[in-house]
């Protein structure tokens, strides 16, 4: 390619490039994802193009997360702290771990004797199962970013638009 080429497709390629976005996660709130309080997450992105979101979602200790199902994209997971693990799955998550969620995977969550905090990235829905495998409830990004949006009105705290892009 030649170098006038070259710099064009640079030029382009710059004048479409989103911003940088560099956020500190301390200044970020845990906001409540379970009425019981037993897991908080902390918004990192909201892509509404995509239906993607990143956030670092954090469990209590000796909890379970009902049976659910992902649907849409394919979820992955890095373990920070504590370990967890699938029901009926022979693997445990523990720091360090690195998981990859196939679209429609279906399964419940269990934390162990400790604090549980892993970075997820996901897209699609959350689809939330009883007993008797009928969906009684979904989260999406729309429902996670009102969650967030939510929780910053009642507690006074200024939501981070520059999370949504």
């Amino acid at each position: 390619m030649n170098d006038l080429i070259h710099e064009s497709v640079i030029q382009l390629a710059e004048q479409f490039q989103l911003p940088e976005r560099v956020i500190n996660i301390a200044e970020l709130p845990w906001v409540p994802f379970t009425e019981n309080h037993s897991c908080s997450f902390k918004p990192l992105r909201f892509d509404l193009n995509t239906g993607t979101w990143i956030y670092l979602f954090r469990i209590k200790s000796n909890q379970v997360l009902g049976k659910h199902r992902h649907t849409g994209g394919s979820v992955i997971g890095y373990n920070i702290q504590g370990k967890w693990k699938y029901e009926g799955r022979t693997w445990v998550a523990t720091p360090g771990t690195f998981v990859f969620e196939p679209p429609g995977d279906i399964h419940t969550l269990i934390t162990e004797d400790e604090e549980v905090v892993t970075l997820f990235i996901l897209s699609g829905s959350l689809q939330y199962f009883d007993e008797k495998n009928q969906i009684i409830g979904q989260d999406d990004i729309y429902t996670v970013l009102k969650k967030y949006r939510d929780f910053c009105v009642q507690n006074g705290i200024q939501s981070r638009d520059a999370l949504i892009y």
